[in-house]
């Protein structure tokens, strides 16, 4: 048991987190760990792809490491997992009232996993005796080989920046989109994709424009009646709807109507969702990648307004 536990259990730990962390993007990254990645100026792809490169290194230098130089590896690798947990565990707790219980489930589990395996150790003490004919420059040169490559391989794994995802007492989901750190990353980088799937294929070749708007803002109308009035047979357009919160009472006068877009596609972003985004916000998409986003300078997106623009009434 002593040795499924170290040359098993532990380095299968840090796999599965890493996959994790893959599979499902950024929503896996505790926001404390995102927030150090922040102070030394990482973005949030690039620390989760560290973290994933630190988890995978760990596993494969368990599993080669021998003798008794493994089991203090595995502990003290188990106690800085352990720890990360807590961490984690405290992050969430203190947000407890916007994040909800189920995001609680995950550390818990691996929390539970990692003291489950460090108590098998305790249980099954024993020191492997069998003498290991290593040299040990080459071992720690190797091992050095192991993690220079693993951080390198995680640097290029896709992960996808997930939007950041609250959940408020009565159990409605809020969704920030920070559009600010789309530029020049894939739809599925940004997140985007988790919310409207079928975009992406939409959007990998040639050149696209997004605009995500409010039915009830009039700036937005600005934008569409100066671009997008009349058909605009360079550019692909999306015109996405940002549905009105699930608790919002809407008002009489509130909804001017079908925005002005010309050979558009139209979309809508999932119902019963709160999504804080400040529409207008322009994407221009170039062969499925983000090449700029704004949610106020629109000639830097789209250029100079294909139509005159109308000052409102009263005003010069």
């Amino acid at each position: 048991m002593h040795n499924i536990a170290i040359r098993i259990l532990a380095p299968l730990l840090f796999v599965a987190t890493a996959l994790g962390m893959v599979g499902q993007g950024t929503r896996w990254m505790p926001l404390w760990i995102a927030n150090v990645g922040a102070r030394i100026s990482l973005t949030e792809i690039a620390t989760a792809q560290l973290v994933v490169g630190i988890l995978i290194a760990t596993a494969v230098t368990l599993a080669l490491c021998g003798g008794r130089l493994k089991t203090i590896a595995v502990r003290v690798a188990l106690v800085a997992y352990a720890f990360c947990c807590v961490a984690t565990l405290a992050s969430l707790l203190a947000r407890s009232s916007t994040v909800g219980n189920l995001p609680l489930l995950m550390p818990t589990i691996a929390l539970c996993a990692a003291m489950g395996i460090n108590l098998v150790l305790d249980r099954t003490k024993r020191v492997d005796s069998r003498h290991h004919n290593r040299s040990g420059v080459w071992f720690g040169a190797g091992i050095l080989g192991i993690w220079v490559l693993s951080l390198g391989l995680a640097a290029r794994v896709p992960i996808a920046m997930n939007s950041t995802l609250r959940t408020d007492a009565r159990g409605i989901e809020s969704v920030s989109l920070d559009y600010v750190q789309w530029q020049g990353r894939t739809l599925p980088d940004t997140g985007l994709s988790r919310l409207l799937p079928h975009l992406t294929a939409l959007t990998l070749e040639g050149r696209s424009i997004i605009i995500l708007y409010s039915p009830e803002c009039g700036h937005c109308r600005e934008v569409f009646d100066q671009y997008f009035a009349t058909p605009r047979p360079d550019v692909k357009v999306f015109a996405v709807e940002i549905p009105p919160p699930p608790d919002s009472i809407a008002l009489s006068g509130d909804n001017l109507g079908p925005m002005p877009c010309a050979d558009c596609q139209r979309l809508s972003l999932p119902l019963g969702k709160h999504y804080i985004l400040k529409p207008p916000t322009v994407l221009v998409v170039d062969n499925g990648r983000v090449v700029c986003a704004t949610d106020s300078d629109w000639k830097s997106c789209l250029g100079e307004p294909t139509a005159p623009v109308i000052a409102p009434p009263g005003q010069p």
